[in-house]
């Protein structure tokens, strides 16, 4: 599995911390039966990809699709969320979320640092600063 790009290189440490959190998924569901990884795949990006993330407040797919997601069970077995739509009107709302997609992403991009500043911040509060002056030795 290639984890890194030459093209974009800040994107790599993303890239392995997404591989590392599907890897992760895949042993909680899989346990001892590691044959099936295959098959238990596409759930588990399934669950990674409309699971909302802390970071963001929104699922990924609702940031690149703007639409909420429908999962595969409530296609074939009708719940009252999907069987009260009617195809004419959820046409024109989702003509509407695409006009507030910006603002959605908006919301996102400015929840992120708010995170990063919390996660930095419990991070470094185990972290004793030391000084060092000219002549002590550094191993």
């Amino acid at each position: 599995m290639i984890t890194s790009t030459s093209v974009h290189p800040q994107a790599n440490s993303q890239v392995e911390s997404s591989n590392k959190i599907i890897i992760n998924n895949l042993k909680k569901k899989l346990g001892a039966k590691k044959g099936k990884r295959a098959e238990e795949l596409p759930y588990v990006l399934w669950a990674d990809k409309t699971t909302s993330k802390i970071a963001t407040g929104q699922t990924p797919f609702s940031l690149v699709f703007v639409a909420k997601v429908v999962i595969p069970t409530e296609v074939v077995y009708p719940t009252a969320k999907t069987s009260i739509r009617d195809p004419q009107t959820n046409d024109e709302n989702l003509a509407q979320d695409l006009d507030t997609v910006e603002e959605l992403r908006d919301q996102a991009r400015f929840r992120m640092p708010t995170y990063q500043q919390k996660i930095a911040g419990a991070y470094n509060k185990n972290i004793r600063i030391r000084r060092f002056e000219i002549g002590d030795l550094v191993l």
